[in-house]
């Protein structure tokens, strides 16, 4: 989560940072009990289920399940990325932000980086001016079916041959990756004889380029600007810029694997198209594109290569999957991509295929289903384990509702709790005593909820590393939550979430996070109640024990002298 900034500056930004105040001049929040609330900004209602909690620093819809802390809000409210967040939420409190050196998210508007992007632009205009001049690359462009007035929207330019044809600052030029400078310390142009396609920021500034050749006989066929200080590959989408300037509302974005792809959708109409820059789309690409619209179409090649890029996107796109997003595949007809399909079909034609495009959860199914048989109780089975990591990192329950319906259309069994369980993660507990104030706060959620909201209770909790040999559900996250307090003591209710952004179960700490026990009033002393959780779950760990050393006496099995001592203490305390 840090990137270039240090995670105890972020930690002790958000630290600073009122939550209530930064919604609040966005969203109006009204205070009611302990919190306070709204319609949800993130989808449409007509009673507020939108919870901001000022004790915890944190939101949490219980309509959509988005959740977050300041952060994040600006992120998906205002559409800002994450380094964009924390330089408004530190102006905002007058903190400096200390970035580290040589990180990839080191800001863009230094002396010397704007040099660099000054340099690369000149670079653009000089390849735009030659394409001019380069009948080669004009016919290019026109037997590609790229007009003019594409290639100019695009910034399309042309790298002419010759192996020192630019001019400028050297060190800008080697800096910004459009000089190699080899062994004998001689610099030559890194493009020559190709196609060039600017590559474009959020702000429309140059910051790259990508190559592409119009001689067969050359290699390699496309070539991209290396890494640099104003340039990271993992970070930027080809066409997104040029996407946001064509339209003024957008209803999907298509995600396709080229350069060329973007430019012919275009040519042909379609002007919602972005590419990646020659890798597998990332996480932090798929939110970013999620900001911005809430459908994504990803148009992969049938092929198995295509498949392959399109299962990398749905395993990256999971837990991007909040209300309202849909990630959708588009396999396009053997031999054909984007650009050759619509170039021979049209645009009705594209369109008409992409209403079609196979959704996650088809997807998701299809594949899964491919590596094995389901007929058997076995298979079943072997179906289960392979779907359950995929499905816990979605965090949207509708999402993971459907799902299950699904299962139990696809194997032809009706879900019991066991199943249930094993994929959607704690039962409710069918009884609860003494302090635990209501009957689905199982010692575990009860103990979670606590921490949550103060985490500074871990240090009664003694040693627990036993309890993950009990069969009891929740617990492992429990000694996750444990572990990380442990590390940082002092560690605040909003960090702690933090640490497990991405995490499958993020969604449902926020959730457990976001409710309060009944009969718990803001007066209470909860040190009692988090003791007698975990009282709980020791009793919990020695009955299960108990109940598996017993188990191995009364099959005839022998108990060592460990064992024997263990059964006779578990004994007494029974």
């Amino acid at each position: 989560m840090a990137g270039s900034i240090p995670r105890t500056f972020i930690d002790d930004l958000l630290n600073r940072v009122d939550i209530v105040e930064i919604i609040d001049a966005r969203v109006p929040l009204k205070k009611k009990g302990r919190e306070y609330w709204a319609c949800c900004p993130f989808h449409n209602e007509k009673s507020p289920s939108f919870s901001v909690s000022q004790n915890k620093q944190f939101y949490h819809c219980f309509g959509c399940q988005q959740h977050g802390n300041a952060i994040s809000f600006l992120m998906d409210y205002d559409h800002m990325e994450f380094v964009e967040a924390i330089e408004t939420l530190a102006q905002h409190v007058g903190v400096e932000i200390p970035y580290e050196k040589g990180h990839s998210n080191k800001p863009r508007n230094t002396p010397y980086t704007e040099s660099l992007i000054t340099t690369l632009q000149n670079c653009s205009d000089y390849y735009q001016a030659q394409l001019k001049q380069h009948n080669e690359a004009i016919d290019y462009l026109k037997q590609r079916g790229i007009s003019g007035q594409t290639a100019k929207n695009f910034g399309i330019g042309f790298a002419p041959p010759g192996w020192n044809n630019l001019s400028g600052d050297e060190k800008l030029l080697i800096d910004s990756g459009m000089l190699i400078k080899n062994d004998q310390g001689k610099t030559y142009d890194r493009f020559r004889h190709r196609l060039m396609f600017p590559i474009r920021d959020r702000r429309g500034r140059t910051i790259a380029f990508g190559g592409r050749i119009i001689n067969p006989d050359d290699n390699p066929k496309y070539l991209n600007s290396p890494e640099t200080e104003v340039f990271h590959k993992g970070e930027e989408i080809y066409g997104l810029h040029e996407l946001k300037q064509a339209n003024t509302q957008i209803e999907q974005i298509f995600i396709t694997e080229g350069y060329m792809d973007v430019v012919a959708l275009a040519e042909h109409g379609v002007t919602t198209a972005v590419a990646t820059l020659g890798t597998a789309i990332s996480h932090n690409q798929i939110e970013q594109l999620f900001r911005t619209v809430k459908t994504l179409v990803f148009c992969f090649d049938a092929d198995q290569a295509g498949r392959k890029a399109a299962w990398r996107a749905l395993e990256n796109s999971l837990v991007s999957l909040k209300e309202g997003r849909l990630a959708r595949f588009l396999f396009l007809p053997d031999g054909h991509d984007p650009d050759t399909y619509i170039q021979e079909h049209g645009k009705q034609a594209f369109l008409q295929l992409a209403h079609q495009a196979t959704t996650l959860t088809e997807f998701l199914f299809t594949e899964l289903l491919s590596q094995g048989e389901v007929h058997s109780p076995e298979g079943r089975a072997q179906f289960v384990d392979k779907l359950r990591p995929y499905y816990n990192k979605i965090p949207l329950q509708s999402l993971k509702d459907q799902i299950l319906r699904d299962v139990e259309k696809h194997l032809s069994i009706e879900l019991d709790a066991r199943l249930l369980q094993v994929i959607g993660g704690e039962l409710p507990a069918k009884n609860s005593k003494t302090l635990i104030p209501e009957q689905h706060w199982t010692p575990t959620r009860l103990a979670i909820n606590l921490l949550l909201q103060k985490p500074q209770l871990a240090a009664l909790a003694g040693n627990l590393d036993e309890l993950i040999e009990a069969d009891i559900p929740g617990i492992e996250l429990l000694l996750q939550i444990l572990d990380q307090i442990h590390e940082q003591p002092d560690i605040s209710t909003q960090n702690l979430l933090g640490r497990f952004s991405g995490h499958e179960h993020e969604g449902h700490l926020y959730k457990i996070a976001a409710m309060t026990p009944a009969m718990l009033n803001e007066s209470d002393d909860i040190q009692p109640m988090f003791e007698d959780a975990i009282n709980r779950l020791r009793l919990k760990y020695a009955e299960n024990r108990f109940h598996k050393l017993n188990q191995k006496l009364m099959s005839g099995g022998k108990l060592n002298e460990q064992e024997i001592q263990e059964y006779r203490r578990l004994q007494h305390k029974k």
